[in-house]
C-alpha cells in the first residue's frame, strides 16, 4: 500500500515551466482521444502579505506545505471523476492542475470541485501553518478549459482565463458570470445589430454601424456590460476580433454606394484580419471594395503613441479602408486625434448634440466644426440624435449625415430610417428646394463634352494597364468593360501608388485589373444634365474626387467619359451665359433663355403647361408714379411668381421675363392650376402699401392676365407657333376684368379662336415676338 501511494505522490510530482513542451504533448494526446483537459488555477493570497509580516523563512515555510499538500489535495477532489495529468508550478505561489475528464463532463462540475478543492486545500494548510495566528490562509481557485484547437496557445490563454476567474472567489457571483463571459468569448457567441447612419440632406443611408451585442438575458447583452468584462479580463482585442467578424457577415447586404462602420479599439487596432485576411476577398465576392468599411477610432480610451498608431492606420489606408473618430468631443484627445488621423468622418459624441435645440453654445461650437470638416474635406456624423427638434436644429447648421434613436434604432439586419425621421428631412428638403434659385435655363447633356478613353476587359493584368499609362502619358484613366459595360475604373495616379508601395508589383502587377479597379465609378447617363453629374461627382470622397465620370447609354453600355475639369469649365460656361441673357431688375432669365427651355419642352415630348402674364394698368401706373414704383411693381411681380412656383410647382419649373411687365412660367398641367389659384388670391395684397400710400381708387389698381397654353405631345412644331396661341388668348383674358386666367383648352377659348382666324401675323405675335 505505501508503494502505491508513493507512485502516486511521483506521478503528481511538480513540473517546472521548462517541462512544457512535455506537457502540451500529454494535452494534445488526451484531446485527440475526445477528453476534456481543464486547468485548475490555485495561489496563497496575499502572499507578500505573509512575507512582510512574518518574514522571508515564515513565508517559505508555508510555501513549502502548500506544495507539499496540493497533489494529495487534487487526488482526492480531481481523481473522483478524472484523472490529474501534471501538476505545474508557474511561479511563486502560483500553480497549475492539468485533469482529463470523459468528453459528457459538464462545467458547473468543474465549479463544483473548485468550491471543495478550496475548502480542504484551505483546512489542510490551516492545520499546518500554526505561527499564522492572526486570520486563516486563503487559497484562490480558477479554472479553464482547452478547446483544443492550438494547445500551445492555449496554454497561455488558458492560465490567463483562470487567473483572472480565481480573483473573484469561487462561491460569488462575479466568479460565476467570468466563467459564462469565457464561454461567450470561446463560442464567439456574439450578436451584431446594425444602426443606420443617415443622410440629413435626404434621408438616404450613407451605411451603418456594426454594435456588438451578448446573448439575451445574460448580464452580456448589453455593449457596456459585454466590455466592461473584456477590460476586466484583459479581452478587449479578441472581443474586437470576434465582433469585426460577425459584422462583416453582412456585407452581403450593402450597396455599393453604402458603407459599413465598424468599431475600433485604440489598443487593438493592429488586426491581422482585416490588414492580412481574407477580408479583401471577401469584399471582392460582394463586388464592394475595403472604401465600403470605415474604421471607427473611438475616444474611450487614449492613444499613447501616435507615432506607432499613425504607421498602422497608413497600412489601413493602403489597403482602401476608410477611417472615422468616433465619439469626437468626449474627452480625452479628440482633436489631437483628428490632427494626427486625418480622418474621412468625425463622429461627433452625443454630449454636443444632447438639447443642441436650446443650447446656444453648443449651437456655435457645431458650425465650427462643420466649417473646419468642410476645409479639410471630412464628413461631420452627429450621433445621438432622439429629438425632432435636435434634428432640425442639426440640419439648419449644415451636419450632412447624422445617428440616433429618432432616426433608427439598432436592429439585427440593416435597420431602416423611421419614417417619422424620414419625414421630417423630406420637407425640410422639399423647403430647401424651394428655396434654391428657379433654374435659369436648359443646361446641355453629356453628348456636348464627351470623350474617350482606352478600354480593357476585367481579365487584363495589370501589367498591361501599366503599360498603356506608359506609352501614353495624356491618358489619365481606363475603363475596365464586361460585355461592353462599364464595371470598373482605374486611374493613373491611383495605379502608380498602387505599385509604388512595398511590394506592389511582386503582388499585383500580374494579377487581373479587377483586384485593383476601384468598382463603384460614378457614372451617368448621355442624356444627364451637366449642372445634377456636377454635384454628384463633387459629392464623393476626396480619393476619387476628380476621378473621371462614365458615361453609358441606354442599354447601361459604355459611351466615353468626361473628366471632372470639363464638367467643371462647361458648366461655368453656361452661368456666365445666363447671368449675361438674365434680365438686370428682377434676375429672371430673358428671352434667349425662354426660347431655348421652350425649345427644349418641346423635343422631350412631354406635357407641360405655359403661363403667359401680363400686367394691366402697368403702364399707367409708370407714367403717373415715376419709374421707382414702376420698378417696384415689377420686383414684386416676380416675387409672387416664384412665391407661387415654391409652394405649388416643382424645381422642373421655370420662371422668365420676357421684358417689361411680360413674365413666362412653364409647369406641369397638375401644378398650373394651384399656382394659378395662389397668384389670383395673393396678387393684390402684394400691392396692398402701394395703393395705400398713394391713395389709389379701386378702378385704378393693379391686375394680371393670364394666358394658359397647353403643350401637349406633338401639338406644336415650333416656338413661334406656341407665342402664336399665347398671344390669342392673352387677347381674350385682357378682354375680362380683374386678375384671371384663360386657358386655351376652355371650351368658350376654343371658339373665338376658331373664329378668330383673321388675324394677322403681327398681330398675333405682339409682343411675344421677342421669343
Amino acid at each position: 500500500m505505501w508503494s502505491t501511494m508513493l507512485n502516486r505522490l511521483q506521478r503528481f510530482s511538480i513540473l517546472s515551466l521548462d517541462r512544457r513542451p512535455r506537457l502540451t504533448s500529454m494535452i494534445a494526446q488526451e484531446v485527440g482521444k475526445g477528453a476534456a483537459v481543464v486547468l485548475f488555477y490555485a495561489d496563497i493570497v496575499k502572499m507578500t502579505a505573509i512575507e512582510n509580516r512574518y518574514g522571508d523563512t515564515a513565508a517559505k515555510r508555508v510555501l513549502h506545505i502548500f506544495e507539499r499538500t496540493l497533489p494529495e489535495v487534487c487526488r482526492d477532489v480531481f481523481e473522483i471523476k478524472g484523472k490529474v495529468l501534471a501538476i505545474q508550478r508557474l511561479w511563486g505561489d502560483d500553480f497549475a492542475v492539468y485533469v482529463s475528464f470523459s468528453s459528457g463532463f459538464q462545467e458547473e462540475e468543474c465549479r463544483l470541485m473548485s468550491i471543495s478543492f478550496q475548502e480542504r486545500m484551505e483546512m489542510q494548510v490551516n492545520r499546518q501553518v500554526r505561527f499564522v495566528h492572526r486570520e486563516d490562509l486563503r487559497v484562490h481557485i480558477g479554472y479553464a478549459r482547452f478547446p483544443g484547437v492550438d494547445v500551445v496557445k492555449e496554454m497561455y490563454t488558458s492560465v490567463k482565463h483562470a487567473v483572472h476567474m480565481a480573483k473573484y472567489g469561487v462561491t460569488s457571483e462575479k466568479y460565476t458570470h467570468v466563467t459564462q463571459f469565457h464561454r461567450l468569448l470561446q463560442d464567439e457567441n456574439i450578436d451584431m445589430h446594425y444602426m443606420p447612419i443617415v443622410s440629413l440632406r435626404d434621408a438616404e443611408p450613407l451605411g451603418w454601424e456594426a454594435l456588438a451585442r451578448g446573448p439575451q438575458n445574460t448580464p452580456f447583452y448589453s455593449p457596456a456590460a459585454l466590455f466592461s468584462y473584456a477590460e476586466e479580463t484583459d479581452m478587449v482585442f479578441r472581443l474586437e476580433h470576434i465582433c469585426r467578424k460577425r459584422a462583416l457577415e453582412q456585407l452581403r447586404y450593402l450597396k455599393t454606394s453604402q458603407k459599413l462602420f465598424i468599431n475600433i479599439d485604440p489598443r487593438a487596432i493592429d488586426d491581422p484580419y482585416l490588414l492580412r485576411g481574407d477580408v479583401l476577398g471577401l469584399l471582392e465576392r460582394y463586388r464592394l471594395n475595403p472604401r465600403n468599411i470605415v474604421l471607427e477610432i473611438t475616444e474611450r480610451h487614449a492613444i499613447t503613441n501616435y507615432a506607432v498608431f499613425r504607421k498602422i492606420i497608413e497600412e489601413y489606408r493602403k489597403k482602401g479602408y476608410l477611417v472615422a473618430v468616433d465619439d469626437a468631443g468626449a474627452g480625452y484627445s479628440s482633436l489631437e486625434s483628428i490632427t494626427e488621423i486625418y480622418p474621412d468622418y468625425i463622429k461627433l459624441d452625443m454630449s454636443l448634440i444632447r438639447n443642441i435645440d436650446v443650447d446656444s453654445i453648443k449651437q456655435a461650437l457645431l458650425e465650427t466644426f462643420v466649417q473646419f470638416a468642410e476645409k479639410v474635406k471630412c464628413k461631420i456624423i452627429a450621433e445621438g440624435i432622439e429629438t425632432e427638434r435636435e434634428l432640425e436644429t442639426l440640419m439648419e447648421l449644415g451636419v450632412p449625415y447624422g445617428q440616433g434613436y429618432y432616426l433608427g434604432r439598432p436592429a439585427r439586419g440593416m435597420a431602416q430610417v423611421s419614417g417619422r425621421a424620414m419625414n421630417v428631412i423630406r420637407t425640410a428638403q422639399e423647403t430647401r428646394t424651394a428655396r434654391e434659385p428657379i433654374p435659369l435655363g436648359v443646361t446641355p447633356d453629356m453628348t456636348d463634352i464627351l470623350s474617350k478613353t482606352v478600354c480593357v476587359d476585367k481579365h487584363a493584368k495589370v501589367r498591361r494597364v501599366h503599360h498603356i499609362f506608359e506609352q501614353n502619358q495624356r491618358i489619365e484613366s481606363v475603363v475596365v468593360l464586361e460585355d461592353g459595360k462599364p464595371i470598373g475604373l482605374v486611374m493613373r495616379f491611383q495605379l502608380y501608388k498602387i505599385l509604388g508601395g512595398p511590394y506592389g508589383i511582386p503582388l499585383y502587377y500580374e494579377r487581373p485589373v479587377s483586384h485593383i479597379m476601384n468598382t463603384n465609378p460614378l457614372t451617368a447617363k448621355k442624356d444627364d444634365k451637366i449642372d445634377d453629374v456636377a454635384k454628384r461627382a463633387m459629392a464623393r470622397d476626396a480619393y476619387h474626387l476628380y476621378d473621371v465620370v462614365i458615361i453609358t447609354g441606354e442599354e447601361e453600355e459604355y459611351v466615353g467619359i468626361i473628366t471632372v475639369q470639363s464638367l467643371l469649365d462647361k458648366l461655368a460656361s453656361i452661368k456666365l451665359e445666363l447671368a449675361t441673357s438674365a434680365n438686370p431688375l428682377t434676375g429672371l432669365p430673358g428671352n434667349l433663355q425662354i426660347e431655348r427651355v421652350l425649345d427644349h419642352r418641346l423635343r422631350r415630348n412631354e406635357a407641360q403647361t405655359v403661363i403667359y402674364c401680363d400686367l394691366d394698368r402697368f403702364k399707367w401706373f409708370n407714367d403717373r408714379y415715376g419709374f421707382e414704383v414702376g420698378d417696384q411693381i415689377i420686383v414684386r411681380t416676380a416675387a409672387l411668381l416664384k412665391e407661387g412656383v415654391k409652394r405649388f410647382g416643382t424645381h422642373h419649373d421655370f420662371i422668365g421675363h420676357i421684358g417689361g411687365d411680360d413674365f413666362i412660367v412653364i409647369t406641369t398641367p397638375e401644378c398650373a392650376e394651384p399656382i394659378v389659384a395662389f397668384l389670383i388670391e395673393q396678387f393684390g395684397s402684394y400691392f396692398a402699401d402701394i395703393y395705400e400710400k398713394r391713395r389709389v381708387s379701386d378702378d385704378s389698381i393693379l391686375s394680371m392676365s393670364m394666358a394658359g397654353v397647353s403643350l401637349l405631345p406633338g401639338r406644336f412644331g415650333s416656338v413661334e407657333e406656341i407665342a402664336q396661341q399665347a398671344a390669342w388668348v392673352k387677347r381674350l383674358a385682357k378682354e375680362r376684368p380683374g386678375t384671371v386666367f384663360v386657358s386655351d383648352q376652355d371650351r368658350e377659348c376654343a371658339e373665338a379662336n376658331d373664329s378668330g382666324r383673321d388675324w394677322t401675323r403681327a398681330e398675333q405675335r405682339g409682343k411675344m415676338g421677342a421669343l
